[in-house]
């Protein structure tokens, strides 16, 4: 008797997550262009995941090469806003000349 209804409760809930996930993310998405730049705060990567988000479109901090990244690749905790990702955004070219950590 219950198990319909706790069935349909917790697909509410999904969605719901799911939605403000994806509206989250949207309003991010408007605070970058407004800014023309990095804003804070930001989703979390996981939140990304939920709401559709695959790819996030980055610039590389050295010479402005865009690339894009797959979200579910990056090895970062779900939890990790993604506006820390910033610090690890280089291009390969970029990072061999700083030695730091590089994009694909």
């Amino acid at each position: 008797m219950f198990g319909a209804t706790v069935r349909h409760l917790a697909e509410r809930a999904v969605e719901a997550r799911r939605d403000a996930d994806a509206l989250a993310c949207q309003a991010w998405n408007a605070r970058m262009l407004a800014f023309q730049g990095p804003a804070q705060p930001s989703p979390a990567l996981g939140d990304a995941l939920n709401a559709g988000y695959r790819y996030l479109e980055v610039k590389c901090l050295g010479c402005d090469t865009h690339q894009t990244v797959a979200l579910d690749i990056v090895r970062q905790p779900k939890s990790t806003p993604i506006h820390e990702l910033e610090r690890y955004m280089r291009c390969r070219q970029c990072s061999r000349s700083n030695g730091n950590g590089a994009i694909s």
